[in-house]
């Protein structure tokens, strides 16, 4: 099967699906959720369409081997494209030199973006070195991670999935236009940052001082301590209360242990303590939550 559809023209691509394709259609606020027929497959797209770039959300399975062209050519109406898959590789037919847009999109679950090519520098050669590079780059891969563990089972879903995606491609312009040994540094500065954290994941249970994390990422307290907020979206005493909270939890709920003996193993001698930062945390005791 051939889909042909306008790739760049984000209202004639909607058009398509629905007359062409017989895609049902539901608007949501600044979204458009377009369904596939049964006949052809299974599954959907949320289509957000700005003033100057649309980008979408998808995940198909046509029945039939099925071949994407577009009238469009690379380059067209000066945009410059990006697809992204589940698994957080980024390419670009625009970046790759590429004439045609010509995929099989037999079994997607991916992200398009559409951005104007008058944000980027010319050098095309350039462009693709950092394309490559920001593979291995894991705060872009974080946040990619993001949109693909958001659902949109319907319509209302498209606004948190929307932000996520701005966040993304705010970081992605940002690291697109940046000079490289810029981004370098921060992308050291990122890694000491996922260092610790691995630490403090290993060692949650045990009492942790910030120089001791400090020392070894090898970040001064401060920036560790706005590194690691900005990273996990909480502070680091905050965020070993988290994983302690949550494994006593799945002890309560898993194992015949003693309410003494998962304070004990989760690294509170005071059980009355415990007990409170649970209440905090859930809403219950640790004693009523067996009940």
């Amino acid at each position: 099967m051939e889909l042909l559809l306008p790739y760049l023209e984000p209202d004639g691509f909607k058009q398509g699906l629905m007359k062409d394709y017989r895609f049902c259609d539901k608007d949501f606020l600044n979204s458009t959720v377009l369904e596939m027929p049964e006949d052809l497959g299974t599954g959907k797209l949320i289509l957000f369409n700005k003033r100057n770039f649309h980008f979408f959300r998808g995940t198909w399975n046509f029945h039939e081997e099925t071949i994407f062209h577009s009238p469009h050519k690379v380059g067209d109406n000066g945009m410059m494209d990006f697809r992204i898959n589940k698994e957080g590789k980024i390419s670009s037919n625009f970046i790759n030199n590429e004439k045609e847009f010509e995929h099989n999109t037999t079994d997607i679950d991916g992200v398009r973006i559409f951005v104007p090519k008058s944000l980027f520098p010319k050098d095309n050669g350039l462009l693709k070195e950092k394309l490559e590079n920001a593979q291995r780059n894991y705060m872009s891969q974080d946040k990619l991670k993001t949109i693909f563990d958001t659902p949109f089972d319907d319509a209302s879903c498209s606004i948190i999935l929307e932000s996520r995606i701005l966040e993304f491609l705010s970081y992605w312009i940002h690291y697109l236009l940046s000079d490289e040994k810029t981004f370098e540094h921060k992308k050291a500065f990122e890694d000491k940052i996922k260092l610790a954290k691995d630490f403090v994941d290993t060692n949650a249970f045990q009492a942790l001082a910030i120089r001791e994390i400090s020392r070894y990422c090898g970040l001064n307290s401060s920036d560790l301590k706005k590194g690691f907020k900005d990273y996990t979206q909480l502070p680091i005493h905050q965020y070993i209360i988290k994983a302690r909270m949550e494994t006593a939890r799945s002890m309560l709920l898993e194992t015949e242990k003693s309410v003494g003996e998962i304070s004990d193993f989760i690294g509170y001698n005071n059980r009355g303590h415990f007990s409170q930062l649970y209440l905090r945390h859930f809403g219950k005791l640790p004693s009523e939550e067996r009940l």
